[in-house]
């Protein structure tokens, strides 16, 4: 029996690596990822390589990996897009930023 790799979404509190660029300005996001990938573990592998990758450090976990099926998505143009580059190109990761001036004083960056 073939298994063809499922589209898994997650959300991540993150903050900028220290090294970032972005350090001193943004004070945090939350990413929503979507992955395709056989399971939740290669999902969540691919998902913390990019955010590694890209000079984000996880905080939190909001929602772990799971899978996701297009029609969960059509209420919401932009996660509807990003389910389906996902399933394009493997990956696609939404950004939701805050500046580092909300995140002095609190802990939770928001």
């Amino acid at each position: 029996m073939i298994h063809a790799p499922k589209i898994h979404a997650m959300q991540y509190e993150l903050r900028p690596a220290p090294h970032s660029a972005d350090a001193g300005e943004i004070g945090g996001a939350i990413a929503t990822s979507f992955v395709r990938a056989d399971d939740a573990d290669a999902a969540l592998a691919i998902a913390l390589a990019y955010y590694r990758d890209s000079d984000w450090e996880v905080v939190a976990q909001e929602q772990p990996p799971q899978p996701v099926e297009r029609a969960a998505c059509e209420d919401d143009p932009e996660w509807l897009d990003a389910y389906d580059e996902a399933a394009r190109e493997g990956e696609c990761h939404l950004f939701d930023l805050w500046s580092a001036a909300v995140d002095e004083g609190d802990d939770t960056g928001h």
